[in-house]
């Protein structure tokens, strides 16, 4: 964290919580106005695929217990 940085985050953690909660809000709309990366809208674009086709029917959800559970066992491998 560069000092810049650690002196804004101690000067922010000073003010009062409604000038806080507005910073913050400030901050993060600022972020969704900012064009999105390559690889960022190339996973919006794969999500909005994916959505498609299950409501289409085209295929089916899994449990979210189920693929986390595969997705650990592959990870363990």
């Amino acid at each position: 964290m560069t000092a810049l940085l650690e002196r804004i985050e101690r000067e922010a953690k000073a003010l009062s919580r409604e000038d806080r909660e507005r910073l913050v809000s400030d901050l993060v709309a600022g972020l969704e106005d900012a064009p999105l990366s390559e690889i960022d809208q190339a996973w919006i674009e794969e999500a909005e695929r994916r959505h498609e086709a299950w409501k289409a029917g085209r295929t089916e959800g899994v449990p979210a217990g189920q693929a986390i559970a595969e997705m650990r066992g592959k990870l363990r491998q």
